[in-house]
């Protein structure tokens, strides 16, 4: 009897292991959805890799007269090859216009909504299967 409840015990100490981490990942809650912002700037890195995305631009401040680097994370690669987008989407040197959730701790951050490439064409964040795209209001 001991025997059995101690390989019970392990079992479910075992799954455990393995299956928590799949409870780790994190929402939107960081950005803040309502207050959207746009800006232009220079694509210096596009990261085409999963779990999310990533598109690091640097915007020039008027005010202070230097660049600002933002990191924008974006949906997984899937996602957006549904939405129109490829590894060779963004390259580094490209002038985009971006419209994103900022972070609410103010820091150069946010979850995209939608990209205006140099040509013109505008993309969307893509959407999860069965829900309606990112708004991009």
């Amino acid at each position: 009897m001991r025997r059995e409840l101690v390989a019970s015990f392990g079992i479910v100490v075992g799954l455990l292991m393995i299956c928590v981490p799949a409870f780790a990942h994190h929402g939107g809650s960081d950005y803040d959805t309502i207050h959207l912002k746009t800006l232009k700037g220079t694509v210096t890195e596009f990261l085409w890799e999963n779990p999310h995305c990533q598109v690091f631009f640097d915007v020039n401040e008027v005010k202070a007269g230097n660049a600002v680097h933002w990191g924008i994370e974006t949906l997984a690669p899937g996602v957006l090859k549904r939405a129109g987008w490829s590894p060779k989407t963004l390259q580094p040197g490209d002038q985009i216009t971006v419209t994103f959730a900022p972070s609410r701790k103010g820091t150069p951050v946010g979850l995209i909504r939608k990209v205006i490439l140099p040509d013109g064409t505008m993309l969307t964040g893509g959407s999860i299967a069965g829900s309606d795209p990112i708004p991009i209001e």
